[in-house]
C-alpha cells in the first residue's frame, strides 16, 4: 500500500509539489490517506536535489495549515448543523465530535497541539474548535507550532530512508508508537505538575 501510494505521487514529477499540497489540504478535510506519506514523498525528492528542503518544508507546512484552517472554518460557520446532512456526518462523525469535546474539556487549548499527532481525532478536534468559535489566531499559532515539529521530522525521514520501503514502514510504525508514548509522558508531567502545585499551595496555606 505504501509503495503504491508513493508510486502514484511520483508519477506527477514536475507537478509533485502541487499534488503534495493538494493531498495535504484534502487530508485536513478528512481524506482517509495518512498525510505523513505525502510529506515523506517531499522528503524523498530532497535526496537527489529535485527540490530543496526549504521548498518541501514550506509547501508541506502550508498544505497542512490550509487544510486544518478550512476544517476549522467549516466548524465555525456551520457547526453541528452539518450533522443533519448524511454525507458530511460521514466525514465528521457525531461520535468523534463528542470525543473532541471531551478532550477539549479535559485538556483545554493544549489539545490543539496534541491533535496534530492524533490522526483519527485531528479533524474532529479542529472542527470542534471552530464550532465553539475559539480564536482562529490562537488555533493557527498552536497548530503552526505543532506542524513545525511534525512536518520537518517526516521530511527528514523521507530524505534518509524513503527509498527503502520496508525500512520506511518500520520507521513510520515506530515513530507513531513513539509519538503516543511521548504524548502520554508529557501529559503525565503536566498533570503531575498540577497535582504538585495544588499540594504545595495547600501545604503553604496550612502553615
Amino acid at each position: 500500500m505504501l509503495n503504491g501510494m508513493l508510486d502514484f505521487i511520483f508519477q506527477f514529477d514536475k507537478n509533485l509539489l502541487w499534488l503534495i499540497f493538494a493531498i495535504l489540504v484534502a487530508c485536513g478535510l478528512g481524506l482517509p490517506i495518512p498525510e505523513d506519506i505525502a510529506i515523506i514523498a517531499a522528503g524523498i525528492m530532497t535526496t537527489d536535489g529535485a527540490i530543496h528542503f526549504y521548498q518541501a518544508f514550506l509547501v508541506c507546512l502550508l498544505g497542512v495549515l490550509v487544510g486544518d484552517s478550512i476544517i476549522y472554518w467549516i466548524g465555525r460557520t456551520w457547526g453541528e448543523q452539518l450533522f443533519k446532512n448524511r454525507v458530511t456526518a460521514m466525514i465528521i462523525k457525531p461520535s468523534l465530535h463528542q470525543a473532541a469535546a471531551i478532550a477539549f474539556h479535559k485538556h483545554g487549548d493544549k489539545i490543539i497541539f496534541f491533535a496534530r499527532f492524533m490522526p483519527g481525532l485531528r479533524a474532529p478536534i479542529y472542527f470542534f474548535m471552530g464550532s465553539i468559535k475559539k480564536s482562529f489566531w490562537l488555533f493557527l499559532a498552536v497548530d503552526a507550532f505543532a506542524a513545525s515539529i511534525s512536518v520537518p521530522l517526516w521530511i527528514v525521514v523521507g530524505n534518509l530512508v524513503g527509498e527503502n520501503i520496508p525500512v520506511l514502514e518500520k520507521v513510520i510504525k515506530n515513530m507513531k508508537i513513539g509519538t503516543v508514548i511521548l504524548m502520554v509522558f508529557f501529559l503525565l508531567i503536566f498533570f503531575s505538575g498540577i497535582y504538585l502545585k495544588k499540594a504545595l499551595m495547600k501545604y503553604i496555606f496550612k502553615q
